[in-house]
C-alpha cells in the first residue's frame, strides 16, 4: 500500500505520548467549548428580541458561530483524534477533504 501524504503534522510525531495528550486535550476543549458558545449564539439569535441589534449585525454573528462550527469539525476534532491515536485514522478520503478544506 501507498503511503499518502496525510494532513497530520509530522513535527507532531516528535512528541512524547504525554505531551500529545495534552495537545489533544487542549484540542477537545477548544473544539467543546465552540460548539457549545457556537450554538447557544445562534439559539439565541434566533428570536430578535435577545439581541437588541441591527438585524445585519445579527446576521454577521451567526456566520461567524457558524464558520467556527465548521473549523472546530473540520480541523480542530480530527486533529485531536490523529494526536489522541498518534497517526492518521480517518481514511484516505477525509485525508484528502481535509487538506483542502484547512487551506
Amino acid at each position: 500500500k501507498r503511503r499518502m501524504a496525510v494532513p497530520y503534522n509530522e513535527e507532531l510525531k516528535m512528541l512524547s505520548s504525554e505531551q500529545r495528550y495534552i495537545w489533544a486535550s487542549y484540542f477537545l476543549f477548544v473544539a467543546l467549548s465552540s460548539l457549545i458558545g457556537d450554538t447557544v449564539i445562534l439559539l439565541a439569535s434566533r428570536n430578535r428580541d435577545n439581541f437588541r441589534l441591527n438585524k445585519f449585525l445579527v446576521t454577521i454573528m451567526q456566520h461567524i458561530a457558524v464558520c467556527d462550527i465548521a473549523v472546530s469539525i473540520t480541523t480542530i476534532l480530527p486533529s485531536a483524534a490523529s494526536l489522541i491515536a498518534d497517526a492518521w485514522i480517518l481514511g484516505d478520503v477525509l485525508c484528502f477533504v481535509a487538506i483542502y478544506l484547512n487551506y
